[in-house]
């Protein structure tokens, strides 16, 4: 979190309920701070992607981050709630939860990818790996892409003019 918030990224992710936050000066857990609220039922209650959600929200301090914005978020079915954070501490509530929610069907993309491709833990960056030809061909396919867009060609007269024009500075 701290790493992206240096690079300008936003992160969102989700918050063990034990991590001390600063808010309003005082050091407390993730949990305390939401206690009340939930206590005294004063929760919104939205609707995202047709999902019933109770939340509180507070924008707090993590020592060595900075300013964040903690979601506490209660689904219909669930008993305890999960705390999601962004770094940005100014976008909306609704907004970092259905983004949230994003993030299993991108997770799932990639188990089934590596299922497909028979790839086992983190392949691409072991030793092992054909990253750097991936990558190699990703970009020469993303360079005959743009000559193409650039000169009105289809891709295959571009491969062509550009086979010419090696083979001519290979010979010579």
């Amino acid at each position: 979190m701290k790493e992206s918030k240096e690079l300008g990224m936003e992160y969102i992710g989700k918050l063990r309920k034990n991590l001390i936050v600063e808010y309003f000066g005082k050091k407390v857990k993730v949990e305390g701070l939401f206690k009340r609220d939930f206590e005294k039922e004063k929760l919104k209650l939205r609707t995202i992607n047709g999902i019933k959600f109770r939340l509180s929200e507070k924008v707090v301090n993590i020592p060595d981050v900075g300013r964040v914005k903690i979601v506490a978020v209660l689904m219909e079915n669930q008993k305890k709630p999960k705390y999601l954070v962004s770094t940005n501490h100014k976008k909306k509530a609704e907004n970092i939860i259905s983004e949230y929610m994003k993030r299993p069907k991108i997770e799932e993309k990639h188990r089934r990818d590596k299922s497909i491709l028979d790839v086992e833990g983190n392949y691409l960056t072991s030793e092992k790996s054909n990253i750097g030809f991936v990558r190699f061909i990703a970009m020469v396919s993303n360079c005959i892409e743009y000559l193409s867009h650039k000169y009105g060609l289809s891709f295959y007269e571009v491969i062509k003019e550009c086979s010419k024009e090696l083979i001519k500075k290979g010979f010579s």
